[in-house]
């Protein structure tokens, strides 16, 4: 017949023997009577057995409401969401292609055409008009630079193949033949910026991934020709007198080269930050670039994130100190959680999300906070207070999971499609989900998100079954950080 789906029975409900034998009592032939002695112990059972069958009469029926997934066995899960069966009760909307996932791949695609019919003065006016207006996707990338990727895209995906080889000289052949289809990059300085940023990908190529062996000479000395011939593209124009940040952001990205970085570093991510201070990606390089492992120490990104944060104060209140601090936390290094000051990032979220309450930006900031700093943290420290923070931004401003942020939240190991890194997105967010909500679930209750918030089903508690607990409410808007959980 086709595969009909097996059948569903309800488990059992498991009912006290006093609350049986009081049944049985009073459904019997025979009078009988109930003694006085007898309610304190069987009244609680009743009350029990009663909550319980009202819960399944308000359980929804409808097959139309889609079910999560439940979260793959081959992910690393809480305790609290092993057996398959709480993610389930987790019921939130999935988007897999938010409105930022899909503006910057039509932007990439918009740059990969231009190039393709070698309308090049076209896109050299479209860099030039995104970068001046400093547009920007929702989720802050900056325009100019999808449009560049896209643009150098073939010709960077033939060289990281090349590099998959070991092969430098192919790798170096197909960005020169970029160089030369596009032409006038001489005079130019958002043409230069297409063949710049292509150079800058395989050099990041070149140098291997976040974790792996240290490189050989070969793939070191092919790294470095990647980055020399992408300053030679750049070096003739200024980012000041261009008003150019994408141009300032290929100066920071060449610091490698400079004899001294660490007196430089300062200097090149102040005018990069100034030219566009509304970009929180050109903030997170600078904390980058400041880590102990590149040209700084945590005293001195802990200095200049204090900084930051005080030019961009019209703009970002405090986040300027989590913007700067945000991926040097997230890396792992020793003794990042010593210098930062955890009140401070916190209240740092909070403006930040204050400005910009949209799921792009809660998702992003919940991943961070309960994936990136997941793990174990001693009481009362930096980490614990920043990594408490996911509480209240589910709670306050999460609706909708965005599993593309997910996955970036935390590095996969190998090469992962598209669809794999959706698949780790979802089931990332449903486990960080379900351990925050253990105690709800273990209770049997429904944790639901829609636009007007998080509501838990059934609401009431046992020791008010005529009225829900107003601890239940969520979310309570008239307090800053997590709400007091509900005991019951």
């Amino acid at each position: 017949m086709g595969g009909l789906p097996p059948l569903v029975r309800e488990p059992a409900l498991k009912v006290p023997e006093s609350t049986v034998s009081f049944v049985a009592m009073i459904n019997s032939d025979k009078p009988s009577t109930v003694l006085p002695s007898m309610l304190p112990s069987v009244l609680p059972a009743v009350r029990a057995l009663s909550a319980r069958l009202a819960g399944w009469r308000a359980r929804p029926r409808s097959a139309a409401r889609p079910e999560p997934r439940p979260v793959p066995a081959d992910e690393e899960l809480p305790e609290a969401c092993r057996d398959g069966r709480h993610p389930r009760q987790i019921d939130i909307p999935f988007r897999d292609s938010p409105p930022d996932s899909a503006e910057r791949g039509r932007l990439r695609t918009q740059g990969r055409f231009l190039a393709r019919q070698d309308d090049w003065e076209t896109l050299a006016r479209g860099l030039r008009e995104a970068d001046i207006e400093r547009a920007a996707t929702l989720g802050g990338t900056p325009v100019a630079r999808l449009l560049a990727e896209g643009a150098h895209s073939d010709a960077v995906e033939s060289a990281l193949a090349a590099v998959g080889r070991n092969d430098p000289t192919a790798a170096r052949a197909s960005l020169f033949a970029l160089r030369d289809a596009i032409g006038h990059v001489e005079r130019d300085p958002w043409l230069a910026l297409v063949p710049a940023l292509a150079h800058l990908a395989v050099a990041r190529g070149w140098a291997g991934r976040p974790g792996a062996p240290e490189p050989g000479a070969l793939r070191r000395d092919a790294r470095a020709q990647h980055l020399e011939a992408a300053q030679r593209l750049v070096a003739r124009f200024d980012p000041l007198e261009c008003d150019s940040p994408a141009l300032a952001a290929v100066r920071c990205a060449l610091l490698d080269l400079e004899p001294r970085p660490e007196a430089r570093v300062i200097d090149d991510y102040e005018d990069l930050i100034d030219l566009d201070p509304a970009c929180p990606e050109h903030m997170r390089a600078l904390g980058r670039d400041l880590r102990p492992s590149r040209f700084g120490n945590w005293d001195r990104l802990d200095h200049e994130a204090r900084r930051t944060a005080g030019r961009t104060a019209d703009l970002w209140g405090s986040g300027g100190y989590a913007w700067v601090w945000f991926d040097a936390l997230a890396s792992g290094e020793a003794g990042a959680f010593a210098a930062v000051d955890g009140e401070l990032f916190a209240e740092a979220l909070h403006d930040i999300l204050a400005r910009r309450p949209d799921q792009h930006m809660a998702n992003q900031l919940a991943a961070f906070c309960g994936l990136s700093l997941s793990g174990a943290a001693a009481p009362r420290s930096a980490q614990a207070r920043i990594a408490g923070c996911f509480g209240w931004i589910v709670h306050n401003h999460l609706r909708e999971i965005h599993p593309d942020l997910w996955a970036r939240a935390r590095p996969i190991p190998g090469s992962a499609d598209a669809g794999e890194r959706l698949r780790r997105g979802k089931s990332r967010a449903l486990s960080a989900l379900a351990e925050h909500f253990a105690h709800q679930l273990r209770l049997g209750r429904q944790v639901r998100f829609s636009e007007a918030g998080i509501a838990l089903t059934p609401t009431p508690c046992s020791s008010c079954t005529l009225a829900p607990c107003s601890a239940l409410a969520y979310p309570r808007r008239d307090q800053r950080d997590e709400d007091t959980p509900c005991l019951t």
